[in-house]
């Protein structure tokens, strides 16, 4: 008796790719282009990979902003908006 080929996650992507999928419809990867059923494996059973390291590596670690950080760039914004609008003020009376 015959089973169904499972369901797999594409090695590339990480995609569910169906058992009877000649390739990955999200990136196109194939048998041709190097997935092995074998490797999909090992890849899915990688217990050395840490996500949250990835990140961090990858993005860096932005602290949230302080308080003061937050009134300081309000103030900011506020002095730029009255700046502009003082120039544009001054622009029409002076034409």
């Amino acid at each position: 008796m015959s089973f169904p080929p499972q369901d797999f996650d594409c090695p590339c992507c990480g995609a569910e790719v169906s058992g009877n999928a000649r390739f990955c419809r999200e990136c196109g990867a194939s048998g041709d282009s190097g997935w092995n059923l074998e490797e999909e494996e090992g890849f899915a059973d990688d217990d050395d990979f840490d996500y949250d390291d990835f990140l961090e590596r990858e993005f860096g670690t932005e602290r949230p902003k302080t308080q003061r950080e937050k009134i300081q760039r309000a103030v900011t914004v506020v002095i730029i908006v009255l700046v502009c609008i003082s120039l544009t003020i001054l622009s029409i009376l002076g034409m």
